[in-house]
């Protein structure tokens, strides 16, 4: 069995059934486009660390290394496992650093000068929907009115991520008024935002050039918590699937919270 034929049955076999379309998709894309046609030819028995190796190397971009170095190492451990090779080479593969970028929220100051400033943008809603659901750029762009109920005012959000990130946002009245806004816009078409991803990320940034898109989802998660909502319910809301993610910001917001009530400190308070 060549490398290339072990990938499409690790895929089938242990990502297909617990992974969304979309995470799927993002596995092929590694194989088909940054496994090198030698090593996807070469039997699973002849590869060595070394081939490894040198595949993941000739990653230019970071975060390409890490997807390529997760997906051969946990496919090839596999193929170890069900004893399909003798050894497993898994553990003499050069791990691989990279350190991804921190989301950083849009303060409330800068989070209304965002809006002033996109109010004439044709993804203006679109960016009202981000900010008041905390959903990812892809749930936003693959939402249908579908799955959209106006009589109990709650949004299906199909996750693209993990099975677990599948959801139910709510209505609230800013939102209702955006995806009206939204249907006067572009019509009751299958998909609510009919947008290029590519286009929208650009058309932000240049709107917000220093922050990231993926910025207003964790602008979402700040506002649950400067609001008082419950952390469980907001993990259940973005669609975290460990509430360690949701614990980080609310840990940041309740520090910074008490950085600016600890300001208030005098040793001798005024009577």
């Amino acid at each position: 069995m060549t490398l290339q034929e072990w990938l499409q049955e690790w895929l089938q076999i242990y990502k297909v059934p617990y992974l969304t379309a979309a995470s799927v998709e993002r596995l092929r894309g590694i194989i088909r486009l940054h496994v090198p046609e030698r090593l996807k030819a070469c039997p699973l028995e002849d590869i060595r660390a070394l081939d490894v190796d040198r595949a993941i190397a000739d990653c230019k971009a970071a975060r390409t290394r890490k997807y390529l170095y997760f997906t051969l190492r946990n496919a090839l451990r596999k193929a170890y496992c069900v004893d399909l090779i003798p050894n497993d080479i898994t553990t003499k593969i050069e791990g691989v650093r990279y350190r991804a970028k921190t989301g950083r929220a849009l303060t409330v100051t800068e989070q209304a000068h965002f809006l002033e400033h996109a109010k004439d943008s044709k993804y203006i809603n679109l960016f009202k929907f981000y900010l008041l659901t905390g959903a990812r750029r892809s749930e936003a762009l693959n939402l249908r009115w579908a799955d959209i109920d106006f009589d109990l005012r709650r949004i299906h959000i199909a996750g693209t991520k993990t099975q677990s990130s599948d959801r139910t946002v709510y209505i609230l009245p800013d939102l209702a008024a955006a995806l009206e806004e939204q249907r006067k816009a572009t019509g009751a078409g299958v998909l609510v935002f009919p947008y290029n991803k590519t286009n929208v990320s650009h058309a932000f940034h240049r709107l917000c050039p220093e922050h990231r898109l993926h910025d207003l989802r964790h602008t979402f998660v700040t506002r649950c918590a400067e609001s008082g909502i419950n952390i469980n319910v907001a993990q259940q809301l973005a669609g975290h699937s460990d509430i360690s993610t949701t614990l980080k910001i609310y840990t940041h917001v309740t520090t910074e919270f008490t950085k600016t009530e600890f300001a208030k400190f005098r040793l001798a308070p005024k009577d």
